[in-house]
């Protein structure tokens, strides 16, 4: 009798780098394929906006590969992703973006490989580009093994490595320095290049890369890296199988899907929740056919490169013909980036010939000859939005060379706030017809009964000089709040130190235990295990503290509150104090330094008001939601 799948070993890890280029793609093509050479089941994920990586993982594993991104899903849409397509697999392998701890801003993991990681409880395997690198690798694996303290970095693969000797190098370097073993040296190999176009990688079906070259990738795999090590060591519990979701049962609507090498750019989850709204999905291509599939009642133009293929896009006169008959019936369009200039009047090449597109749009599509836009984006959408998705504000991203010229005036689909505040409009919506650039991810899970908890789980740090009134403060917003809350105060930690001093300072100075690390330790697990937790914590003190709690933290939200009164009121509160000895200067120096260098969200003066008062203006934050 065959094994069940549950009690068949699982393994699950992130490959990561310490930045783009360093070979990440190749070395988890390799891997990849070698494991499915040994008849394991292999699940690709991708982390990050990227739609070409995950059509290289699927020639490799013969599965479809799925995005992952903690700031455009949310750490619950990550684990719901997870959940319905790792159970199934032996080895699940998650290809990171970018370095391992690049994120949409610094002090913020969300979006990041890391953020991936610490989501779905991965171990790292961190690719390491060694060319001209002997000992030095020690250095900079050090520093990505310690940088966060809840991210475990299982072993080291080098990549690009010059000879046999070199990788007694670096694996003895490793090995003295009591860090992650070195599992493989993969030797540099100028056939495994990919090709590269302005948006990334060429998609994996434009590419000459056939089976033999996922299996010369596999050779280099199995000679080069320990692969029963590596297993080993990234062994996991198998997740539990999601339930499956249920489709719409209302009447079946057609959706036209523009599937060809002009428009690829999918996240495969979207077009899932597509079908469980009620749409059935039917490919085709502009470039080849001449009709669109027959009952019709909506189109969907995904991204792509209709710049490269725009000959043929034009040519294909047919097909434009179908589109514009379709808008003018009535019928929704919804196109993204490359569906969007598709729409235009003309599309204008980087050698400055135009090319007749569609013509559902009075606008012109002009491709640049570099990089226009780039970053996420949060969109409100006023009204009705897209193909039934009953959301007012979706996440996504950005990432174009080209710019569109309106040749009149389009109501815009969505507006999104800028880094510098400033408010951007973009898109177009108009009767039937909507369009934008920025690729939407719709398919996370709203919050149900089970995920409520997870889905709110934040910190409210109360910072402030002794006897501000953090303690009187915290308990006021616990009594008053519409949900449970924990109270995590450092008074509370000092007696663990088996110290006589009253203070975090004299306490630590006296004990030399890490008190600070273990109540940042403390506060992140009980935000990831979905608490809101109060923090009464003087972390103004010493910026040492602040990067600690926020690399522990990663995108847990952090709202942090400035507690204060006035000299006289501190002076009073502070030298009548019966929990434990007056210390009237520590508590003025507090006062004059323990705010500087942490930003505030928000500031609550104490002097006058009542502990219920000032709770009342903080309550809002017990309230808003932490995931998209």
């Amino acid at each position: 009798m065959p094994p069940q799948p549950d009690s068949k070993p699982f393994h699950g890890f992130c490959l990561a780098a310490p930045h783009s280029g360093g070979g990440k793609t190749t070395v988890a093509l390799a891997l990849m394929r070698a494991l499915v050479r040994r008849g394991l089941s292999v699940q690709g994920f991708k982390c990050g906006p990227d739609y070409i990586d995950p059509s290289f993982h699927r020639q490799a594993t013969g599965r479809p590969s799925l995005n992952i991104d903690t700031w455009m899903m949310g750490r619950e849409g990550v684990r719901s992703v997870w959940q319905r397509h790792a159970a199934s697999a032996d080895v699940v392998l998650c290809e990171g973006v970018m370095g391992l701890f690049d994120s949409r801003a610094p002090g913020d993991l969300s979006g990041s490989t890391a953020d991936c990681a610490l989501a779905l409880g991965l171990p790292v395997i961190l690719v390491v580009p060694a060319k001209g690198m002997a000992a030095s690798i020690s250095a900079l694996v050090a520093g990505y093994a310690h940088y966060h303290p809840g991210l475990r970095i299982a072993g080291i693969i080098a990549n690009r490595v010059g000879s046999p000797s070199h990788t007694r190098i670096l694996a003895e370097a490793l090995r003295r320095d009591h860090l992650p073993p070195l599992l493989g040296a993969i030797p540099h190999n100028a056939s495994w290049a990919l090709d590269s176009r302005q948006l990334g990688l060429v998609p994996a079906e434009e590419t000459p890369c056939g089976s033999d070259w996922y299996d010369t990738l596999a050779d280099a795999a199995e000679q080069s890296v320990d692969l029963d090590a590596l297993l080993e060591l990234t062994r996991l519990p198998r997740p539990k199988p999601a339930h499956p979701v249920q489709a719409s049962s209302g009447t079946r609507r057609r959706l036209a899907v523009a599937r060809d090498r002009a428009f690829c750019f999918y996240y495969d989850d979207n077009l899932s929740r597509l079908e469980q709204l009620g749409w059935e999905i039917l490919p085709f291509s502009p470039l080849h056919d001449t009709a669109l599939p027959a009952g019709t009642d909506a189109v969907y133009l995904g991204g792509g490169y209709p710049e490269t293929f725009a000959r043929e896009l034009s040519a294909n006169e047919a097909m434009r013909r179908a589109l514009r008959q379709h808008a003018d019936g009535g019928k929704e369009i919804f196109a993204e980036c490359g569906g969007y200039m598709y729409l235009c009047r003309t599309l204008v090449t980087p050698d400055g010939t135009e090319w007749p597109m569609s013509g559902i749009l009075d606008a012109t599509a002009r491709m640049g000859s570099a990089l226009r836009s780039l970053g996420y984006r949060e969109v409100s959408i006023p009204g009705t939005s897209p193909l039934g998705l009953e959301r007012t504000t979706l996440r996504g991203h950005e990432f174009h060379w080209s710019s569109i010229e309106h040749h009149r005036d389009y109501p815009s689909l969505y507006t999104w706030t800028g880094r510098d505040g400033s408010a951007c409009r973009d898109g177009i919506s108009h009767g039937n017809i909507r369009a934008g650039y920025i690729h939407l991810y719709w398919a996370q899970p709203l919050p149900t009964p089970e995920t409520a908890a997870r889905l709110q789980g934040k910190i409210i740090l109360l910072n402030g000089p002794s006897s501000a009134g953090k303690t009187t403060l915290a308990q006021a917003l616990r009594r008053l709040s519409p949900r449970p809350v924990m109270i995590f105060s450092v008074d509370d930690f000092l007696p663990a130190c088996g110290t006589a001093s009253s203070t975090l300072t004299g306490t630590l100075d006296a004990s030399g235990l890490p008190l600070v690390e273990a109540y940042h330790a403390a506060l992140a697990a009980a935000a990831r295990a979905g608490a809101c937790v109060i923090a009464d914590h003087v972390i103004g003190e010493n910026p040492d503290w602040i990067h600690d709690l926020r690399r522990r933290l990663g995108s847990v939200p952090l709202h942090t509150v400035r507690v204060h009164c006035d000299r006289e009121t501190l002076v009073r509160r502070e030298t009548t104090r019966t929990d434990r000895p007056p210390d009237l200067p520590h508590a003025l120096r507090q006062m004059d330094t323990i705010h500087r260098g942490i930003p505030c969200c928000t500031s609550i003066d104490t002097t006058a008001a009542t502990p219920d008062d000032c709770a009342r203006q903080l309550l809002h934050l017990l309230s808003e939601p932490t995931e998209p």
